[in-house]
């Protein structure tokens, strides 16, 4: 696998829910990923920079990211910093179990109106949220009883809590550096244009910097390079194509996400996702039979 190129889809099936709390080792910064399932990521404490889509979020103790997980998205961690987060990936059909459709409707409003968003939490606010995340871990870690039933619920009171705050607060905005600025111009072209034939010389020329000095900026904020992250953009569509479109053909999609030779496709897919767009296309087709 090549280093800065994983696109994982949790082994290609869809996980009901998991959660991972307070977790803090350390992963390799610029692997971009994407998955079927909602995620809600919560930032205890440390330094994180996190690429989401066409946007950058400077990380903050309190932070929390709700997000559509076939948006591409990417930490970038500073080599030896802290990285503590909790992490909920749920299929939003798990909520069927435990609400109404009217309350199961309130719940996803976030990720379906307002996807892909941070929030700050602080206050009584945060620490009502952090609570709920104690007693969701403990019911993940307790096996007796009832405990997959009353998991369900907990998590289904913590997003009708989630819904409650996006209705009362203000998303927040972040506050970016020059460096940032730039990165973020060179995201927001690329998500405009990935499907063209773009080069690193098109991409200077319009944020108007050298390409040295692009390369640069871009490996700091992001941990990964340019150009890595057009291919990885270009491959995130191409799954997410075939696993909206199961119908459609490899070479479609291929052509559809950017890439003018389905050899040269296929064999970035491969590389990036781990199967070929056939088998991951068949995959898909066999969820749905």
């Amino acid at each position: 696998m090549k280093p800065g190129f994983l696109i994982h889809e949790h082994q290609l099936t869809r996980q009901p829910y998991s959660y991972s709390y307070r977790s803090d080792y350390l992963i390799e910064s610029g692997i971009f990923h994407s998955h079927p399932s909602h995620e809600i990521f919560y930032f205890h404490e440390g330094t994180c920079t996190y690429l989401i889509g066409d946007r950058i979020y400077v990380l903050q103790p309190g932070d929390l990211l709700l997000m559509n997980g076939l948006t591409l998205h990417c930490p970038h961690i500073e080599p030896d910093a802290r990285y503590v987060r909790s992490i909920i990936h749920f299929d939003p059909g798990i909520l069927d179990q435990w609400l109404s459709p009217a309350l199961s409707a309130k719940a996803l409003t976030p990720f379906q109106q307002l996807s892909n968003l941070r929030l700050t939490l602080a206050g009584a606010e945060r620490e009502e949220f952090e609570r709920m995340l104690v007693e969701l871990n403990r019911l993940s870690l307790s096996p007796s009883g009832h405990h997959n039933e009353r998991r369900g619920l907990r998590l289904a009171d913590l997003l009708l809590y989630i819904a409650d705050i996006c209705s009362e607060t203000t998303v927040a905005q972040s506050e970016y550096s020059e460096k940032e600025r730039h990165v973020q111009h060179v995201i927001s072209f690329v998500e405009h244009h990935y499907d063209q034939n773009i080069t690193l010389d098109d991409i200077a020329q319009i944020v108007h910097l050298s390409k040295p000095y692009l390369s640069s900026i871009f490996k700091e904020v992001t941990g990964t390079t340019v150009l890595k992250y057009v291919y990885s953009r270009r491959i995130n569509q191409a799954k997410i194509l075939l696993w909206l479109h199961p119908e459609m053909s490899v070479t479609e999609a291929g052509r559809a996400a950017g890439f003018n030779h389905l050899a040269h496709f296929s064999r970035m897919f491969k590389d990036m996702v781990g199967v070929s767009p056939d088998e991951y296309r068949n995959s898909r087709i066999s969820t749905l039979t």
